[in-house]
């Protein structure tokens, strides 16, 4: 991208708006999928619709033979009406009629609490001659061996799914009332992404099927929280790849009797991996102050479109400018709300001659961004797609106006 590029974008959109590269999303995929496939075929890949929705998205994902993984009814329905065939319904609250429709779909259903074990025990009560399959998600204890919880956030257990205590009457229930299960879910999210934790995971998903004989399974499903595709200018040489990720996981199962029995799918649920590098986000510069010798850029973006957890990270960028201009200074880039913690860019290097109408692009905000972005003061941003070297663009999602703000509400 250049100047003349964005500003052409910019003239016709506005500012400000999100690049999404379709064709990055799909090389990513690809090159998940190929890390597992030499060594074992039966892989399924369930995009993660919570970390990116749009659909233009979740389309190019079920072309590549994705399975749409959901976690709320809203994202259910959504799946459904793009056309997904194949849905895994995970998440802790699946409310009882939208888990009776996903029974009735067919889809690979987590249950995750036991109010949802109830949802299906009477439904398999109604339709006694229907075949009912289910999944159970796996607790897993993710501490190492130095005792150090390696659960998200420094949490020492995760609260998801059931203990390996509570599995075992679980699956006795289930059987006993004539339904199988057909899944087992083992998703935990860590606080490092390293590969070493789904060996942790493997192996107690492991010894729950083995224990308790799933011999039905079909979906081996150790879930994501994967590092992957990064945008450039975000040192990845110490961080894992997706190669790394299949061998770990491929070499625990692929040394397991169980599961060279058994041969289920192994299914991976990316999220952040495939998708983080795919959009970018561009504002315009409209004011360059300097208040008590610290300069700010202030642009008519905001943090909440782009860190929408307001993490400290700087992400990668670039400034664009009218005039070449090699001298640099440093500034805060600050976003258009009226609160000072919107603070977009801290302390970076910017161009000496910025100046109202110039553009800055920050890159790697595809994951957990757009879904979380809230409306708040602005209206919700375009998102561009770019094909071709950046040549040709179109609408993916166009900006909102005043009558979809007030669509929803009684005037």
């Amino acid at each position: 991208m250049n100047f003349v590029q964005l500003d052409k974008i910019a003239r016709k959109h506005g500012t400000p708006y999100y690049l999404m590269d379709g064709g990055m999303f799909l090389a990513n995929i690809k090159a998940f999928q190929e890390a597992f496939k030499p060594r074992y075929n039966r892989l399924i890949v369930g995009y993660s619709f919570k970390t990116n929705y749009v659909p233009a998205l979740c389309k190019i994902a079920k072309e590549a033979g994705c399975y749409a993984e959901v976690v709320s009814e809203m994202e259910y329905v959504l799946a459904k009406r793009l056309g997904f065939e194949h849905i895994i319904f995970n998440g802790p609250i699946k409310k009882e009629s939208v888990l009776i429709t996903a029974l009735k779909d067919k889809a690979v259903i987590n249950l995750d609490s036991g109010y949802e074990l109830g949802t299906v025990l009477k439904y398999k009560s109604e339709y006694p001659e229907e075949e009912v399959s289910v999944g159970l998600r796996l607790n897993i204890d993710l501490t190492d061996e130095n005792g150090v919880s390696k659960v998200q956030c420094g949490l020492r257990v995760g609260r998801f799914g059931f203990s390996q205590t509570m599995m075992k009457g679980i699956v006795s229930l289930l059987r006993d009332n004539g339904i199988k299960i057909v899944s087992l879910h083992g998703h935990t999210s860590s606080s490092d992404r390293a590969v070493a934790n789904y060996n942790l995971i493997v192996l107690q998903m492991l010894q729950v099927c083995e224990c308790l004989e799933l011999n039905d399974l079909q979906y081996f499903d150790v879930g994501g929280g994967f590092f992957g595709a990064a945008a450039k200018g975000i040192d990845v040489s110490n961080k894992p790849k997706y190669e790394n990720y299949a061998n770990c996981i491929l070499g625990a199962c692929l040394s397991n009797e169980w599961f060279k029995q058994v041969q289920p799918a192994i299914v991976i649920e990316p999220g952040v991996s495939v998708v983080a590098n795919v959009f970018s986000y561009v504002s315009k510069i409209f004011q360059v102050k300097e208040i008590a010798k610290q300069k700010f850029l202030t642009t008519d973006g905001t943090v909440f479109d782009i860190k929408p957890t307001l993490h400290s990270s700087n992400l990668p960028h670039i400034f664009y400018t009218k005039e070449c201009c090699n001298k640099t200074c440093i500034a805060n880039l600050v976003g258009s709300t009226c609160m000072e913690k919107d603070v977009i860019l801290k302390e970076v290097e910017v161009p000496e001659g910025i100046e109202y109408g110039d553009y800055v692009k920050i890159d790697g905000v595809g994951a957990y961004t757009i879904v979380l972005t809230p409306t708040f003061i602005n209206f919700i941003s375009p998102i561009i797609g770019v094909m071709d070297n950046d040549d040709k663009t179109f609408i993916v999602r166009r900006r909102q106006t005043i009558d979809d703000v007030v669509a929803l509400y009684t005037l």
